[in-house]
């Protein structure tokens, strides 16, 4: 018994190289789509990952598990590095830098408004 999402024929339980194979597809089509002004790129992903919920549900559990670990790890696998915004860099600012910049605000807010009303 076959079955087809995104134009990938899957058979039930579905391979590992079918399941590579839409992975590879579904990025194929997402980078595509980011050069398109007609597509949102949340609602394009969202109905991707819908069709590909729709077709999960199908599955028997274990079937279902082994699916998503070896889709989801396909498309980590495949993602690009984002080298402007690595994830070390999520760490927000010190509290440091941010007295530093409070302390120069005040400065500046008393030399420029506080002692030319006073003086």
């Amino acid at each position: 018994m076959t079955r087809s999402v995104d134009g990938c024929a899957f058979d039930v339980p579905p391979l590992t190289s079918q399941i590579i194979e839409l992975a590879h597809h579904h990025r194929k089509k997402l980078d595509e789509a980011i050069f398109r002004r007609d597509v949102h790129l949340g609602e394009y992903c969202l109905a991707q990952r819908k069709r590909v919920a729709d077709f999960a549900k199908t599955l028997e559990r274990s079937d279902r598990i082994e699916f998503y670990r070896n889709y989801d790890g396909e498309l980590l696998r495949i993602a690009d590095e984002d080298e402007l915004h690595p994830a070390e860099a999520e760490g927000g600012v010190s509290v440091f830098a941010i007295f530093l910049v409070l302390a120069v605000i005040a400065l500046v807010l008393y030399f420029a408004v506080i002692r030319g009303t006073i003086g």
